[in-house]
């Protein structure tokens, strides 16, 4: 009996033996290949290496050569939207996608003077009870002056987890007096969709998508529920200057305006083709749909596929004409690669990309803060409303 477990492990251990020595054989051959292949580049990169470690005035950081490699990998492709991204970048990314951080509930911008200054203090947030509020100069964070200080640099301090405190030392010229808060942090919401009931003697509803972000879907549910509520009669979506995010926000934004039918078809590099399709379930009322050149990505994926559809027409000028799906892979440094890895055709099979989609309605944007688009999507809004109710 001994004898056969002997037997059986004699085997298992061939087996491995047998097979690391195929993995190793694929390997030397796969690495002979690129050798030979690419022999002088290969040569030229190590001889590059060594004389930024050895020669280079300044001393070369490793890890940083690590990183200009991989950037220059990305950038070898010449696609403006494939980017590798260091932690910083990929950690601010996922936060606007997710739309939610630790923090105080500040937007911050820099003047003339490069000061950093509170834009606005987001509605129910610790910085708005606290006191902040718009045009503060932010002079300290913690222990660190902002002189020289870059609003990433300055937004990352002030971010944190919920519960920790942070110390913002502000300058309220008005007041020519300087404060200093400490704040408790906490999970901030930033909103992507804001929304209002315009006045006039028909009421009609606003809703202004800013960005997709993963709660957008839900936001804009709920302006919708607000308005109806409100006894809108009709509904006025500003996609204008916003340059997309979330491709999934888009699909299901569009799946609250669409019974059924396809919302977008995608294509990746084999031609391998995905169609996604809307559900029953779209709320009944007659709606305009205002876009511009900053109205971009997800933003088309959804004024494309309410224009094919017929359900709202587009007023404004034409979109900006990005018909590519990115796609975010993690790397084991806390990194993340950035890829385009797909291209979207409209449902009726427009390839928009670099070509836009065209407005049902041309309206040049107004002069001297007239809002010229808006007024002729209102009045065609009025129209729509009137011949369903004469």
């Amino acid at each position: 009996m001994e004898g056969v477990v002997v037997l059986k492990n004699n085997r298992f251990i061939k087996g491995c033996v047998i097979f690391f020595a195929i993995i190793g054989f694929l390997v030397t051959l796969t690495t002979s290949y690129l050798f030979i292949t690419y022999r002088g580049s290969l040569t030229s990169l190590a001889t590059e290496t060594l004389l930024l470690k050895t020669k280079a005035l300044k001393p070369a950081d490793t890890p940083g050569l690590i990183r200009g490699a991989m950037r220059g990998m990305v950038d070898s492709l010449n696609d403006p939207y494939s980017a590798y991204l260091d932690p910083n970048q990929y950690r601010d990314l996922t936060i606007k996608i997710q739309a939610t951080f630790g923090g105080i509930g500040i937007v911050v911008g820099a003047d003339e003077e490069n000061r950093l200054k509170v834009v606005s203090a987001l509605k129910n947030t610790p910085a708005e009870r606290a006191g902040i509020k718009s045009g503060d100069v932010i002079t300290r964070i913690n222990e660190d002056s902002t002189q020289g200080m870059s609003l990433d640099d300055a937004v990352r301090l002030m971010r944190g987890e919920p519960g920790t405190q942070v110390t913002v030392g502000i300058y309220r010229e008005s007041e020519r007096r300087e404060y200093e808060f400490t704040i408790t942090r906490e999970i901030i919401n930033v909103p992507s969709v804001e929304s209002r009931l315009l006045q006039g003697d028909v009421p009609v509803g606003y809703v202004h998508l800013l960005q997709f972000t993963a709660t957008s879907a839900s936001e804009m549910e709920k302006a919708i529920h607000a308005l109806v509520e409100q006894k809108a009669r009709g509904l006025i979506l500003d996609l204008r200057d916003n340059p997309g995010g979330d491709f999934q926000a888009a699909l299901d934004i569009a799946d609250l305006f669409l019974n059924d039918g396809v919302i977008v078809k995608v294509r990746n590099r084999y031609g391998r083709e995905v169609v996604h399709e809307a559900h029953a379930g779209a709320f009944d009322m007659p709606f305009v749909v205002l876009v511009n050149g900053g109205s971009a990505s997800s933003s088309e994926i959804l004024a494309g596929a309410l224009k094919d559809h017929g359900v709202a027409p587009l007023v404004g000028e034409k979109t900006f004409g990005k018909g590519l799906v990115q796609t975010v892979y993690p790397l084991a440094a806390g990194d993340a690669l950035k890829l385009t890895t797909d291209k979207y055709f409209t449902p009726k099979g427009t390839d928009i990309d670099h070509v836009g989609i065209a407005p049902d309605y041309t309206v040049p944007a107004g002069k001297n803060g007239e809002d010229q688009q808006l007024a002729r999507a209102k009045s065609i809004l009025l129209e729509e409303i009137s011949s369903r109710n004469p």
